[in-house]
C-alpha cells in the first residue's frame, strides 16, 4: 500500500467527520446560508495561513512542493474582504512546532480539500441565497484545470518519503482533521460574539 493509500484509508472516518461538520448536507442540498458560507471561509483561512506559515518555516523540504503555486490564503482573504467578512482571529502556533514530515501529513489535508472544490463550488450554486456572492469567488474554483497535475505532483512527494517517516505522517494527518473541527469551533463562536 502507497502512502497516499494509507492516508486515504486510515483517514476515512475522520475525513467524513470533518465534511460532515463542515456544512455537507446543507451544500448538497443547496441550503446552505451565507452566513454557513462566511463561516466555511473563515475557517479554511485560519487552517490555511497557519498550515503556509509553517510549510514557509521549512523551505529546503518543502522545495519539490513548490509553496508560492499552492498558496490559498489570497483567495480567501479575496473572497472574505468582497463579503465585507473581517478575517478571524488566527492560531498562529497551530502547526508551530511540527516537523516538516508531519507538515507534510497537514499539506495532505489541505491538498485533498482542493480536489472537492469543483464539487463544493457546483454545490454553492445551487443555493439561491449563495449565487449573488459567488461570480467572483475564488477559494472554491481551486487549482482549476490544474488541479490533477498538482494532486499527481503531491503524491510523488508523499512517494519519496522514507518508510519510517510514514506512520509520522498518518498521525499527524489525523491530527490536522481535528484541528479543523478546533477551528470550526473557534470561528463559529467569534462569529456568535460579534452578533
Amino acid at each position: 500500500m502507497t502512502l497516499a493509500e494509507r492516508l486515504r484509508h486510515e483517514t476515512r472516518d475522520l475525513h467524513e467527520q470533518t465534511e460532515a461538520l463542515l456544512y455537507t448536507e446543507p451544500l448538497r442540498t443547496g441550503t446552505l446560508t451565507p452566513e454557513q458560507y462566511r463561516h466555511l471561509l473563515q475557517v479554511h483561512w485560519v487552517f490555511h495561513h497557519a498550515l503556509e506559515a509553517a510549510i514557509d518555516r521549512n523551505p529546503d523540504f518543502f522545495q519539490s512542493y513548490r509553496p508560492d503555486d499552492r498558496r490559498k490564503t489570497p483567495w480567501l482573504e479575496s473572497d472574505l474582504a468582497a463579503l465585507g467578512v473581517p478575517l478571524p482571529d488566527s492560531i498562529p502556533d497551530l502547526f508551530a512546532h511540527w516537523s516538516p514530515v508531519e507538515l507534510l501529513g497537514a499539506a495532505y489535508v489541505g491538498e485533498g480539500s482542493m480536489l472537492g472544490g469543483k464539487v463544493v463550488m457546483h454545490y454553492l450554486q445551487q443555493s439561491l441565497e449563495l449565487q449573488p456572492l459567488l461570480p467572483n469567488a475564488r477559494f472554491y474554483r481551486g487549482y482549476g484545470s490544474e488541479t490533477v497535475e498538482k494532486w499527481k505532483a503531491f503524491n510523488a512527494i508523499l512517494a519519496g518519503q522514507v518508510e519510517s517517516d510514514q506512520d509520522n505522517i498518518v498521525e499527524a494527518a489525523h491530527r490536522t482533521f481535528r484541528a479543523y473541527h478546533t477551528i470550526f469551533r473557534q470561528a463559529q463562536s467569534q462569529n456568535q460574539a460579534l452578533v
